[in-house]
């Protein structure tokens, strides 16, 4: 590796593709393990373009970014607005990365703009260690399971690092999946009464108040249940999110296409319920104080625009975007693209206004059912698909992996059967939207 003041590093690694569709890429992302020796048997530490000391780097392609600046610009944004809790307790730790661009070659081969990362683990938030108990803990959402989206609760089994679309990650020491499944069980099946009084003591209220924020400012909507992480830093401390792998976002989808929508509310189990709360010092009440706080300051079309200019012109001095092209001929710069986020960040924060100052009125719930949850299934499918959702009506679209509507209808039932047999085997997105909730979801048709 070589830095723009002249200084270089030269290590053995380990390397892997990573990411889950993003595989399927033709420029793939990477997992860096530095190593001490040529066999991987001992690490090594480094640091890197001024961030963290460590063995293990993360090399995203941005390949679905029309800008390469999407992920670079929420980062930077998530970093201004969110402090973990115990900083004080921690002064190193992170609740998030920080990214650094720089251009790849393999075996001599240019490969183009990618941003080097660090990664969310225990020693990026500084977690509590197992010792002989779990302390510290980390999940990640890797899949769109029930349990990550507060919709179902399947059965645990402490043999399988899997549950419920969440992957385990922390304690590596020891699987016990008892803790995050009793808080899943909390949100999904305690009375509202029980909700309100004891979900403080078991999530950080201001995480959960900035991370909606940041969901909704950036519509987010690959990153409610899956694309993220959630965490406790010790035994008896509440859980907090961490945000990850924010590409669909800025008016784009998982895909890197231009979605201009800015009228909806990105959700899910947990925070529907979490809307029901219309206590002065309950979540409403955060959210409106904490809304009007940042509009004030980081959540202006000015200041985020700023670091979309200023990724773009530092990409465009250097000639890269002119050289991405070349290597990756389906990359075109297009220099409206600024204009697009601009507009799009303009109507979605003017939304949200509306949204988020609206008033707060406690709707009747059935635990576990909080607000329009949206179940599909199966996936992968065959012939047909079927849609639950607690809506009388609501709208699905199904597009093929160029944006293609495939097919297009209205539910006006809460538990659709669709017919699939003819859609073409391959990779689909499926969106339903209802009058106060979307949603997204990837479908396989096999």
């Amino acid at each position: 590796m070589s830095e723009t003041n002249g200084a270089t590093i030269t290590a053995n690694l380990g390397i892997e593709v990573r990411g889950g569709n993003s595989q399927n890429y033709p420029k793939k992302s990477y997992e860096l393990s530095f190593w001490a020796d040529t066999l991987g048997a001992s690490n090594r530490d480094v640091k890197l373009l001024g961030m963290r000391n460590d063995n293990k780097w993360n090399l995203q392609a941005l390949y679905n970014e029309p800008l390469r600046a999407n992920s670079k610009v929420a980062n930077e944004l998530w970093q201004e607005m969110s402090q973990l809790y115990y900083k004080d307790k921690e002064p190193d730790a992170k609740n998030g990365i920080a990214m650094s661009y720089v251009e790849l070659f393999v075996n001599k081969e240019y490969k183009g703009i990618y941003s080097l990362t660090e990664r969310i683990d225990k020693k990026q938030l500084k977690l509590k260690k197992y010792t002989t108990s779990i302390k510290g803990e980390l999940y990640k959402g890797s899949d769109w399971g029930g349990a990550v989206t507060f919709t179902a609760l399947p059965p645990i089994d402490n043999t399988s690092l899997i549950w419920g679309g969440f992957e385990y990650k922390h304690p590596e020491e020891y699987t016990d999946w008892t803790n995050l499944y009793d808080f899943v069980s909390f949100v999904e099946t305690s009375s509202d009464a029980e909700f309100l009084k004891q979900y403080p003591s078991k999530f950080n209220l201001k995480n959960a108040v900035d991370y909606y924020i940041f969901m909704n400012v950036l519509r987010a909507t690959d990153n409610y249940g899956k694309n993220l992480y959630i965490a406790k830093y010790n035994a008896g401390e509440p859980y907090f999110y961490v945000p990850w792998d924010l590409d669909g976002v800025f008016g784009n989808d998982w895909m890197g296409r231009n979605d201009n929508t800015t009228d909806d509310i990105v959700t899910n189990g947990f925070y529907k319920r979490l809307n029901q709360d219309c206590s002065a010092a309950g979540f409403r009440g955060v959210l409106a104080r904490r809304w009007a706080e940042l509009r004030t300051t980081l959540l202006t079309p000015d200041h985020i625009m700023a670091k979309f200019v200023a990724n773009n012109a530092y990409l465009q001095a250097n000639s890269a975007y002119q050289r991405e092209q070349a290597v990756w001929p389906s990359f075109s710069y297009d220099n409206t693209q600024l204009t697009y986020v601009s507009n799009w960040l303009t109507k979605r924060l003017a939304y949200l206004d509306g949204a988020f100052s609206q008033r707060c009125t406690v709707l009747s719930a059935t635990p576990g059912k909080a607000g329009p949850a949206v179940r599909l299934y199966p996936n992968p499918a065959t012939n047909y698909l079927v849609i639950e959702a607690n809506a009388a009506t609501y709208d699905v679209c199904i597009q093929d992996v160029s944006g293609r509507v495939a097919l297009k209808t209205t539910a006006h039932t809460s538990v659709s059967r669709l017919d699939i047999s003819q859609l073409p085997k391959g990779l689909y997105l499926v969106l339903v939207k209802g009058e106060n909730f979307v949603m997204t979801e990837k479908l396989v048709r096999d």
